[in-house]
C-alpha cells in the first residue's frame, strides 16, 4: 500500500525546480521517513535508473551514490564499518556534496603537489650546474 510516495516525489520535484531555479540543493533522509517496500518500489521506479554510480571508500565508512533516470536526483547509501546501511538519502544536487571535493581537502593538495613537484625537480636542477662552477672546458 503506498502512504508517503507521492508525497516524497512531490518534494523531490519541488526540490528539482528549486534546484534549478535558485541554485538551492535538498537532502531527503529516506530511511528516516516512514514509508512502505511498496512507497519505494514505486518511488524508485518513478526516478529510474541513471547512468552514473559513485563509491566513496573511507576509513571510516563507505558511501554510494547512484545517479537516478532524472538528472539532478541521486540515491546515497551510507555504510557502517561491517558494511550494512545506515542512512539512505535522496540528494537533489547538480553532484553530490560529500562526493565533491572539499575547501580543506583541495587546500592540502595544494601543499602536497608542490612539495611532489619540489622533490622531481630537485634532481634536475642539481644536474644544471652553472658552467663557472665546473670550471674551464677541456
Amino acid at each position: 500500500m503506498l502512504m508517503n510516495a507521492p508525497a516524497l516525489l512531490n518534494e523531490i520535484l519541488q526540490a528539482l525546480k528549486d534546484l534549478y531555479e535558485k541554485g538551492k540543493e535538498h537532502i531527503i533522509y529516506s530511511n528516516k521517513v516512514p514509508i512502505t517496500e511498496e512507497d519505494r518500489i514505486a518511488i524508485l521506479d518513478v526516478l529510474g535508473e541513471g547512468q552514473i554510480k559513485i563509491t566513496l571508500n573511507s576509513k571510516s565508512q563507505k558511501v554510494e551514490w547512484r545517479e537516478t533516470g532524472i538528472y539532478g536526483v541521486w540515491i546515497g547509501v551510507f555504510y557502517d564499518r561491517d558494511n550494512k546501511p545506515i542512512l539512505e538519502t535522496v540528494e537533489i544536487s547538480y553532484f553530490p556534496k560529500l562526493a565533491s571535493a572539499q575547501r580543506e581537502d583541495v587546500e592540502e593538495s595544494i601543499k602536497v603537489l608542490e612539495e611532489r613537484i619540489r622533490a622531481l625537480l630537485s634532481p634536475l636542477e642539481a644536474e644544471r650546474v652553472p658552467d663557472q662552477e665546473r670550471g674551464p672546458h677541456p
